[in-house]
C-alpha cells in the first residue's frame, strides 16, 4: 500500500542533480550522498511509512501542484483517501468561505517559488469546513526551475475558535453579546479621526431595573438586558454603534448627523430607539414586565478625546434627566450646548427648550454670526439628489453654511433661527448669487446640473422676492428652468400673499418643490392647487419603516401612484442606510437624498464626486431584508403570485443566502408553483420578512459565543 501511495516516486528521482538533489535528499537519496555519508539508502517505502506516522497532513505535488503523495493524516483531516487525491489539485479543498484574497496571495507566493505560510478556511470531502494552517515549500531543479512542492497542513479549527472566543470575550459583554467598554473606547478613538458631520453619544439607563432583579432574580434580569439589547440593535442605524457597559447601562454612538439640524435628526432616532420598550418583555413563562428608559445625549464635532468628553457630558445629561423623572416630557435629554467644528456653541441659559429646540445663544455670538454672514462668511454647500434607477446624480440641493474667521463651519440650523426677516431676505439674494455663479462654473467644466434652493416663507411674502430672483437670473443669463425653489410645509401655506408670490415666481419659469411632505401641514388642496414639479417626502415618515413597514410602504406606494398621475418627481429624503434606500428604490420612488447616498459638500468638490460616483459598480440586486420585503409586499397586497420562474426571481439569491432552514425557500417556491392556493404561503413569507425588518428576532436564543462583531454591530 505504501508503494502504491508513492506510485510517482520515480518522477521525484528523475533529473535531480546538484542543489535539487540536496534539497530532495530527504525524499529520494542518491548514491553520491549515500557514499559520502556512508549510510544505507532510504527507500521510498520506508519514507512513506515514516510520513504515515506523522500527525500532520503531508503532501508532495509536481510543479503544477497535482498531488503525487499524501500521508494517512491527510485523509484523517480532509476525508479524501490517498487514492482519491492522487493526481488532483488541492484546490478541491477550497469553497465558498475560502477568502479570495488569501487564495490569490497563495498563488502569487507559490508562483514566485517562495515558502508559503498562511491560514485558510477549507472544506472536507463531506462539505464541513475547517481552518487549515499551511506551510508549502518549493523544490527546485539544477536549472533553478520549480519541480515539486512539499506541504504540511494542520487542522487549526480549535485554535481559531478559541482565539475568536477570547477576542469576543475581550471586546464583548457576555450577557448581551454587545461590544463592551473596551470596544467602545476603541470605536470612539476611531470615530474621532474618521467621522464626518456631528456625532452624538447617548447613555441609556433602564428605569427601575433593580426592582426586576429584586423580584425575579439576577438571571431573569439578565434575560431582560439581553432582550432589550436585541430590540435596541434592531432600531439603530447601520452606521451607529451600540454597546453595553454593564448593569443596566447602554451606550449608543450616533454618527453622521447633519449640522443643519442635529436636534431634529436626534428626535427621529430617539423615537425609533424608544420603540424597543413599547411592548412588554416575556422573561420566562408567566413573567412579563414593562420597561422604561432614560437617555442622556451629548454632541461633538471633532478633535482628540472628544468622544470620551462627550461620554462624560452625556452621563451628566442623564443624571439631570433622571433627577426630574416625575415631571419630564420626553425620555431623553440633550446637553445644553451644540458643538460645531472645534467650537462649542453654548446657550446663555436654559439650553434646549422642552420641544427639543435650541434656546438663544450668547448675544455676542449672534452678532458675530450676522456680521460675518454678509462679510465673506456665507458659503453654499451642495448635496446631490440621486436617481435611484440609474445611480447617477439627478440634481443638487443648495444648503447655506457660515464660515467664521477662524475657519469654523457653522450649519444653517445654528444661525438661521436668529436671523430677522431682513437678514433672511439678504441671505436669499447673496446665496442665490453664489448658486448661479457655481452653476455657471460647472457648465464651463461640462457638468450641466440643476439646483434647488430653499425659500423662506417670510421671504416669499416680500413683494420684491420675484424681482430679486429675476435680477439674479438675468445677471448670469441663466435659464430659469434649471432652478427650483423648495417651499417648506407651513400652516400658513394657503395665505393669499404666499399664493400670489408663488404664482409670480412660476411666471419667471423656475420650478417649484414641496419640501418635507408629511411633516404635518400638507393638504391635498395645496398639493393639487399648485403646479409642483417635485415633492420631497419627509424623512420622519421614512424612518417609521423599521417599526411599521407595511403602513409605511402603503403610504409610499400611494405617493408613487399620485406622483405618476400628477407628473411630480418624487424624492425620498433622509436615506441614511442601505436598507431604506433599497426599499424605496424597489417601491418605485425615483429619486433619493441622504447621507447614505452623498453628504453635503462645497461646490468645488462636486465634479470629482460625480466622477468617482460614475466609476462605482452599482447593482439592482436585492441585498437587504427591507428590499426583499418591499419586493414581496407588492405581490401580497395585489394577491398575486410572483412572476418569472423561481430561478430568475430576484428574491431567489437573497433567500438562498439568508433563509437557511429551507422552510422559507419552500414558501417562496409555492409562489412560483402555478398552484392556486398560494395565499397562505405569501402571507407567511411576508410575516417572516416583517419580523426580520422589525423586531421579530428578539426571542432568538443567546449563543455562548458569536462570530465577533468587533467594532461593528452585533450579529443578529
Amino acid at each position: 500500500m505504501q508503494l502504491k501511495r508513492f506510485a510517482h516516486k520515480e518522477s521525484l528521482a528523475q533529473g535531480l542533480t546538484g542543489p535539487e538533489r540536496c534539497e530532495a535528499s530527504r525524499l529520494v537519496p542518491g548514491p553520491a550522498e549515500n557514499a559520502q555519508a556512508e549510510v544505507a539508502p532510504v527507500s521510498a517505502a520506508l519514507l512513506a511509512r515514516a510520513l504515515d506516522t506523522v500527525s500532520e497532513a503531508s503532501l508532495i505535488t509536481d510543479a503544477k501542484q497535482n498531488v503525487l503523495y499524501a500521508n494517512q493524516a491527510f485523509e484523517a483531516v480532509t476525508g479524501y483517501s490517498q487514492e482519491e487525491i492522487l493526481g488532483r489539485n488541492c484546490r478541491i479543498l477550497q469553497g465558498p468561505g475560502s477568502d479570495p484574497e488569501t487564495v490569490l496571495m497563495m498563488r502569487a507566493v507559490l508562483g514566485r517559488g517562495e515558502t508559503l505560510r498562511c491560514e485558510i478556511l477549507n472544506y472536507r470531502k463531506n462539505g464541513t469546513p475547517f481552518w487549515n494552517g499551511l506551510t508549502i515549500s518549493a523544490l527546485r531543479g539544477a536549472a533553478g526551475s520549480i519541480t515539486h512542492f512539499v506541504s504540511v497542513q494542520r487542522d487549526i479549527t480549535s485554535q481559531k475558535t478559541l482565539q475568536e472566543q477570547l477576542q469576543f470575550m475581550a471586546l464583548n459583554d457576555p450577557v448581551t453579546g454587545l461590544p463592551n467598554r473596551t470596544a467602545l473606547e476603541q470605536y470612539l478613538s476611531q470615530t474621532e479621526d474618521t467621522s464626518a458631520g456631528l456625532t452624538a453619544v447617548g447613555i441609556i439607563d433602564l428605569d427601575d431595573f433593580k426592582t426586576v432583579n429584586d423580584r425575579h432574580g439576577h438571571e431573569t434580569g439578565d434575560v431582560l438586558l439581553a432582550k432589550l439589547a436585541r430590540r435596541l440593535g434592531k432600531r439603530t442605524r447601520d452606521q451607529d454603534f451600540l454597546a453595553h457597559l454593564g448593569g443596566d447601562e447602554f451606550v449608543v454612538v450616533i454618527t453622521g448627523l447633519s449640522p443643519e439640524d442635529p436636534v431634529k435628526e436626534l428626535s427621529h432616532i430617539a423615537e425609533a430607539l424608544h420603540d424597543a420598550v413599547d411592548t412588554n418583555f416575556t422573561l420566562e413563562p408567566g413573567v412579563r414586565v414593562r420597561a422604561a428608559m432614560s437617555m442622556g445625549l451629548a454632541l461633538w464635532a471633532s478633535g482628540p478625546n472628544g468622544g470620551n468628553a462627550a461620554l462624560r457630558r452625556a452621563d451628566a445629561a442623564l443624571y439631570r434627566l433622571k433627577a426630574r423623572k416625575g415631571d419630564r416630557d420626553k425620555w431623553w435629554h440633550l446637553e445644553d450646548r451644540i458643538p460645531t467644528g472645534e467650537r462649542t456653541l453654548a446657550p446663555a441659559a436654559g439650553g434646549l427648550s422642552p420641544n427639543g429646540t435650541l434656546d438663544s445663544p450668547i448675544p455676542a455670538l449672534v452678532q458675530e454670526y450676522k456680521s460675518r454672514l454678509f462679510d465673506g462668511g456665507l458659503v453654499m454647500y451642495y448635496q446631490p439628489i440621486m436617481d435611484l434607477r440609474t445611480h447617477q446624480i439627478h440634481c443638487a440641493e443648495a444648503l447655506t453654511r457660515l464660515v467664521l474667521g477662524d475657519g469654523t463651519v457653522v450649519p444653517a440650523g445654528t444661525f438661521l433661527p436668529h436671523l430677522n426677516t431682513e437678514d433672511t431676505n439678504a441671505l436669499l439674494r447673496a446665496g442665490l448669487d453664489q448658486v448661479l455663479g457655481q452653476l455657471t462654473a460647472w457648465d464651463g467644466l461640462g457638468y450641466r446640473l440643476n439646483v434647488s434652493v430653499n425659500l423662506s416663507p417670510s421671504t416669499l411674502l416680500n413683494p420684491d422676492c420675484t424681482r430679486w430672483v429675476a435680477t439674479a437670473l438675468n445677471r448670469y443669463n441663466f435659464p430659469p428652468e434649471r432652478l427650483t425653489f423648495e417651499l417648506l410645509e407651513t400652516s400658513k401655506a394657503d395665505d393669499e400673499a404666499q399664493q400670489r408670490g408663488i404664482h409670480e415666481l412660476l411666471e419667471l419659469g423656475v420650478g417649484l418643490a414641496l419640501d418635507d411632505l408629511g411633516s404635518g401641514h400638507s393638504t391635498l388642496r395645496r398639493l393639487t392647487a399648485l403646479p409642483f414639479k417635485t415633492v420631497k417626502i419627509d424623512r420622519q415618515l421614512l424612518h417609521q419603516f423599521s417599526s411599521s413597514p407595511v403602513k409605511t410602504m402603503t403610504f409610499l406606494s400611494s405617493m408613487v401612484s399620485m406622483g405618476q398621475d400628477m407628473g411630480w418627481a418624487m424624492v425620498a429624503e433622509g436615506l441614511e442606510n442601505a436598507d431604506l434606500t433599497e426599499a424605496v428604490r424597489i417601491l418605485g420612488i425615483p429619486y433619493g437624498q441622504g447621507f447614505h447616498l452623498a453628504k453635503p459638500m462645497p461646490g468645488d468638490n462636486i465634479p470629482d464626486w460625480i466622477t468617482k460616483n460614475s466609476q462605482q459598480e452599482n447593482t439592482d440586486l436585492i441585498t437587504t431584508y427591507a428590499g426583499a420585503l418591499a419586493y414581496h409586499w407588492q405581490f401580497t397586497r395585489l394577491k398575486t403570485p410572483h412572476t418569472h420562474t423561481l430561478q430568475s426571481c430576484p428574491l431567489t439569491p437573497f433567500l438562498t443566502k439568508h433563509a437557511k432552514n429551507g422552510v422559507i425557500q419552500g414558501l417562496h417556491g409555492e409562489l412560483h408553483s402555478g398552484r392556486s392556493h398560494y395565499a397562505p404561503a405569501s402571507e407567511e413569507l411576508l410575516q417572516w420578512m416583517v419580523n426580520n425588518v422589525t423586531d421579530g428576532q428578539r426571542n432568538k436564543p443567546i449563543l455562548p459565543f458569536r462570530q465577533p462583531a468587533l467594532l461593528g454591530r452585533p450579529p443578529w
